[in-house]
């Protein structure tokens, strides 16, 4: 009684190990359907594999070297196969069942799911004979499975792309295709991200009023000045000057003027004098209120309340400057506005009235919503070096309105398109520059 149980014992060690040093499915197969007998008696035995589109097929019978697959019996047991999942121990077909095959096979058929810890179900071994299975031979059934199954996942190394397109065929592939077609024609709204800066709405330009050299900037950034504050000063040496030569001038002027009335009266030579006499005066007060006016220009003051709108004094001081040339700004801080710098590469058809949204980074989480008021038909190089649209937004009512300097980004909003146009602008506009069409 010993001997038998250790030569038993032996059997199964020596399959186990034969079964694990197999070096492919081939060699595998005849294996489980054969050498299966010596451990427990069986009439017939088949193995069924799950291939890469999940489908259980019977790969291999026991003394058939070439399985049929037109076979009644492998049609039959591939269908009851589908009932089975990777929670099944072990499987016992009804009597109903068995009918279709009832003349081909015994009548005590037991199926076991080979299945792995790592890659669930992976096959099944299924078994046929006469007398019924005893609670041992079931035991030892289900051994034999565990060990079939860890050899079916040594080998079942198909590639994901191979088992996903496997997955993916017949009417599941189209209806995932009808399925991302409907998706790509779901309608969007376009969309562009861009930076954006609060600016001021028509602000008042500070220029110079005249060619010469900043003495001073008289003024701070973001200051707050009411009209009349003076805002800068040109050098004004030369227009000093000036208006001493001119007011110099105008006194010699009146001087030989009086005197040419007093010898007026005793020389007619004098008196015909009188009226070149008067133009030169004339002549004179008009050279020293230009000069007059000329130095009163070059201190510039603010022609109204506002914000200063500026960069860095330092760097005006002592810089010479042209007429009509911008130095500052002078705006409102109520009345601000946006403008948007939409790089060429991302530009969308835009229109006036369309929304904008805009994150400013000093609070990216409070959305600020307005509506476009102009766009450019041409675009131009900003500061920072990049060909964009200069985009200007209006926007909504807000009690706390942001303050001018800011800066963010802005979402803006193009027409309705669908989400192919959407996901794909961008790589068939590049596309397009590549083959050049």
């Amino acid at each position: 009684m010993i001997d038998d149980k250790a030569a038993d014992l032996g059997k199964l060690l020596t399959l186990e190990q034969e079964v694990r040093q197999a070096d492919s499915l081939a060699t595998l197969t005849p294996l489980i359907c054969n050498r299966s007998r010596d451990i427990v008696e069986y009439t017939q035995a088949a193995l069924a594999v799950t291939g890469a589109s999940g489908q259980i097929r019977v790969t291999g019978f026991s003394d058939i070297a070439v399985v049929d697959r037109t076979a009644p019996l492998v049609a039959w047991l591939e269908s009851r196969l589908k009932d089975i999942d990777s929670n099944t121990e072990i499987f016992q077909p009804t009597a109903e069942d068995r009918e279709p095959v009832a003349d081909l096979i015994p009548e005590n058929i037991v199926v076991l799911p080979l299945r792995s810890a790592s890659k669930g179900l992976l096959g099944a071994f299924v078994v046929t004979r006469t007398s019924a299975f005893s609670d041992g031979d079931k035991s030892v059934l289900l051994h034999l499975a565990s060990v079939y199954g860890h050899a079916l996942a040594a080998h079942n190394n198909a590639p994901v792309l191979l088992r996903i397109r496997a997955r993916l065929g017949g009417r599941r592939k189209w209806a995932i295709a009808t399925a991302a077609l409907l998706i790509l024609l779901i309608p969007m709204r376009l969309t562009a991200v861009a930076p954006a800066e609060i600016t001021a709405a028509d602000p008042f330009i500070v220029a110079a009023p005249m060619q010469g050299v900043v003495d001073s900037i008289l003024v701070k950034p973001n200051e707050k000045v009411t009209a009349g504050t003076p805002l800068l000063r040109l050098v004004d040496l030369e227009l000093k000057s000036g208006l001493e030569v001119a007011q110099r001038a105008y006194r010699i002027a009146e001087a030989e003027l009086l005197r040419g009335r007093q010898l007026a009266f005793t020389s007619p030579d004098d008196k015909a004098q009188l009226a070149e006499l008067i133009a030169q005066v004339e002549l004179r007060r008009a050279e020293m209120n230009f000069s007059e006016d000329q130095l009163s220009r070059a201190t510039v003051k603010a022609p109204n309340g506002g914000l200063i709108i500026l960069d860095d004094p330092r760097k005006w001081q002592g810089r010479p400057v042209v007429a009509g040339e911008q130095i500052m700004k002078l705006a409102q801080p109520q009345f601000v506005e946006v403008e948007v710098l939409v790089p060429v590469t991302d530009a969308i058809t835009l229109s006036e009235g369309s929304r904008v949204d805009i994150f400013l980074d000093i609070n990216p989480l409070k959305r600020h919503v307005g509506t476009i008021t102009s766009v450019p038909y041409q675009s131009s190089v900003s500061e920072a070096g990049v060909l964009a649209y200069s985009v200007r937004a209006k926007l909504k009512s807000d009690a706390d309105m942001p303050r001018i300097g800011l800066r963010g980004s802005a979402r803006v909003y193009g027409p309705r398109t669908t989400m192919f146009y959407f996901l794909f602008r961008r790589p068939i506009t590049a596309f397009r520059q590549i083959i050049g069409v």
